[in-house]
């Protein structure tokens, strides 16, 4: 994937040097919202045939998935306690810049696009609610850091990190466009239809270490029984995100 997604750059940069065009002579504003957010994205040319794309993008709370959640004994760390069913809400959480070319083979809108998004690898945020009384003050032991609950709730995010890592994530993103990001005129509508590849999901939390340090900590079903399915069953959808938006590009100058 690193590769493939070096050489589609490569190939971006060769066509704009070759096109004899001027090049960072245009801006254009772009407003977007589709399966990867709602987003901001700044525009210039690379030549005639090679536009360049800088944005960020957020996407938060647009669904919300309520799911059986799992079953747990209402004290932590004792197996034989009685169980407890504790449902999960999901909704989106993505935060990321992104990074893309236009490539356009002809002298229409028609084009493919490759970059990558990067940034936060957290992209669905989870909420286990009705967690037992025990979990909001002894919490969940994560080599050495407690998880714990909120009045009953328990916070979680459904990372991934593309090629990227825990801290950075780089999700390559491979797709087919119509329209130009840098108008002609003075407005341009613009479709775009693609892939990020995302990587196998993870579930983290916030957890609190003895000296009061806190930091994300990987939970597993080694902590919360259950946990692995979770991943494994969105790990499926996420894995490689299909990504639906439109623009609207006004041209600065």
């Amino acid at each position: 994937m690193k590769k493939f997604l070096s050489l589609c750059i490569a190939a971006a940069f060769a066509l704009s040097f070759n096109a004899g065009a001027q090049v960072f002579n245009h801006l254009a504003l772009g407003i977007g919202a589709g399966t990867d957010g709602l987003d901001l994205e700044l525009a210039a040319p690379l030549g005639s045939h090679v536009d360049v794309r800088a944005g960020y993008g957020m996407g938060f709370g647009l669904i919300g998935v309520r799911t059986g959640g799992i079953t747990l004994p209402e004290h932590p760390g004792n197996p034989a306690s009685a169980n407890a069913n504790v449902p999960l809400k999901l909704g989106f959480g993505m935060s990321d810049a992104r990074l893309l070319f236009n490539i356009y083979p002809g002298k229409g809108g028609f084009r493919f696009t490759v970059g990558a998004y990067m940034g936060a690898s957290r992209f669905v945020r989870g909420t286990f609610t009705g967690m037992p009384a025990d979990y909001n003050n002894v919490g969940i032991d994560v080599d050495g850091y407690l998880v714990k609950a909120k009045n009953g709730e328990l916070a979680i995010d459904l990372c991934a990190s593309g090629i990227g890592s825990h801290g950075f994530a780089v999700k390559p993103y491979v797709g087919i466009g119509y329209g130009r990001a840098v108008p002609r005129s003075i407005v341009s509508f613009n479709v775009d239809l693609g892939v990020q590849y995302q990587g196998k999901p993870t579930a983290w939390a916030r957890g609190e270490g003895l000296t009061g340090r806190v930091q994300d900590v990987q939970l597993t079903s080694k902590q919360l029984d259950g946990m692995d399915k979770i991943t494994e069953d969105y790990g499926r959808y996420m894995t490689f995100w299909p990504t639906l938006s439109i623009h609207v590009y006004f041209k600065l100058f």
